[in-house]
Order: C-alpha cells, then structure tokens, then sequence
C-alpha cells in the first residue's frame, strides 16, 4: 500500500476547507465588525448583542483549530493523532456557536455570566480522590459568594452553562434555523465525536484504532502512514460538516442569501468527496439547488 496514492482525496479535503475558512471569516466579520457586501448583497449581522458575543468568540476559535487540522494534514504517522482532540474541540465549538446564535439572548447572557462564575470556580474548588484530594480555595466564604453572586449556578445540576447534551443543543438548532443545519451537524458529531473522545481520553480502544484503523491486516510502516491519511479524511469530512452546520445556522438565521448558496454548493462539494448520494441528505430549497447545480468559481 502506498500512502501517496491516498493524498488527492486528502488535497480535495484540504482546498474545500480553506474555502470554507473564507466563508467563515466572513461571518465573523459580518457579526463583528459589521455590515459587509458579498455578491452584490450587502450583509447585515441582526443578533442581539449577547448572542453575537458568545457565538462569534466560539466560532473563532473553532475557525484556529480548522487551521491547526490543516497543518496537521499535511503530514502522516503519529504526528496524526493529535487531529482528533483538535477535530473534537472544533465540532463541538460549531455547535455551541450555531446553539447560542439560534436560541435566546436569555441563554446567551447566562453563557455570559458563566465566564465569571466558571473562573471564581476554577480557584474554589476540590478535586482528586480520597487522601490523593486537593482543596483549592481563593475566596474565604465560598458558599456565600455562590448565593449571592452566582445564585443561578447553585444547586445540584446547576453548575454548567447550559443544561442541555451536545445531541440536544444540535436538535434545538434545527428546530430553530432549519434541518440544514441541523442535519449537518448531526453528521460531524456522528462521524468522529465519540471516537475522539476514546482517543482523547487515552482508552486502549482509542489507542488501538489510531493504530490499526484502514490497515487491512497489513503489519508495515507504510500501512500504517496509509492508514492515518484515511483517518485526516474520515477527520476533515466531520469538520467540514460541523463548518457548514454553523454556516447554515448563521447565514440562514440572519437570512443572507448569496453567502447561504455559497455554503449549500460547499456541502454539496463535500457530499460529492465522500461518494454519498444526495438523496441521503434532507433536501435543500428549490432555489438553493438551482444555484448548487453550478461548480464554485
């Protein structure tokens, strides 16, 4: 097995995630820095400003760990594992993004005041096991400072910024910008997010799947390096449907319609990589499929 017969499928990946980087970034300036014209249509961010703040500064961070994937495809062997923390935090980062653009500026504020409780926290707490336990403690009265100044954080289950499970913030954000985004999420999370998490939290399932996935019993070096650019593309099609999640959530919800056309003929792109026909996927809009028809410039 030859681990450079592999790498166009890889590039094709690659180039259609730089694409989507552009997108990306331009909505991100769009919520941040304002309007923007894009084809003729002069775009306009129309969140309120709590849900602007939490998800533009999740959605850039998820944009700098797509960059970090990218180096890392460059290269194959073990180098490879460390995508699929990276992947992991960029996937989950789209959803809180799309989540917290799409429900109420109420959700977002308490993301917000979650900044300062998480960080009071973090120096007051406990953590470890029996006599292998650590008390870590800046605040004298604690309990009274969660009563008073942190009231919606106390309490038994309580403690986090949101209630709801990654499946279910991905189910709210299609119910509240649409199945597109929704759907595409659904797919990055079903592609690569438990299998991260065997990787990251360092499970000999975990450990041995980087080993031996895509090596069809073949004991070589070169095997393995073949495999692990099998596993950059199973990575980079998770991501790039996470990115187009948070696309569709932003571009649909703020109702921009060029920039949205663009980011249904990415995903079509994607689709056609991974050889899945398209009736596997919900469909989009008539008018979105008349222009998907077309190749991107």
């Amino acid at each position: 097995m030859d681990a450079k017969e592999e790498l166009p499928l890889l590039d094709a990946l690659r180039g259609l995630a730089m694409l989507q980087q552009e997108f990306l970034r331009l909505a991100l300036f769009v919520a941040s820095q304002g309007p923007a014209e894009f084809e003729g249509e002069i775009l306009t961010c129309n969140l309120a400003d709590a849900q602007r703040r939490t998800s533009t500064l999740l959605a850039m961070g998820a944009g700098q760990s797509v960059e970090s994937l990218l180096r890392i495809a460059k290269q194959q062997g073990i180098p490879v594992r460390d995508a699929y923390p990276i992947a992991r935090s960029a996937i989950e980062s789209f959803v809180n993004a799309s989540y917290l653009l799409c429900e109420s500026d109420e959700v977002a504020n308490r993301a917000i005041r979650y900044i300062d409780y998480a960080a009071w926290r973090h120096h007051n707490r406990k953590f470890g096991s029996g006599v292998f336990s650590i008390e870590v403690r800046s605040d004298p009265h604690p309990e009274s400072t969660l009563a008073n100044k942190f009231p919606e954080f106390a309490g038994k289950g309580n403690g986090s910024w949101t209630k709801l499970d990654v499946p279910s913030r991905i189910r709210r954000v299609g119910e509240l910008a649409g199945s597109k985004a929704g759907s595409r999420l659904l797919a990055a999370y079903g592609l690569t997010y438990s299998l991260s998490s065997e990787v990251i939290h360092g499970s000999p399932f975990g450990a041995s799947y980087f080993y031996s996935a895509y090596k069809n019993g073949e004991a070589s070096t070169e095997a393995f390096r073949a495999g692990t650019i099998k596993q950059l593309e199973e990575i980079l099609f998770a991501v790039l449907h996470a990115g187009c999640g948070y696309l569709a959530a932003f571009f649909d919800s703020q109702r921009m319609v060029a920039p949205a056309e663009a980011e249904v003929k990415i995903f079509n792109r994607l689709i056609a990589l991974s050889g899945m026909p398209e009736s596997a996927f919900p469909p989009s809009s008539p008018r979105q499929d008349n222009h998907a028809k077309h190749n991107l410039e």
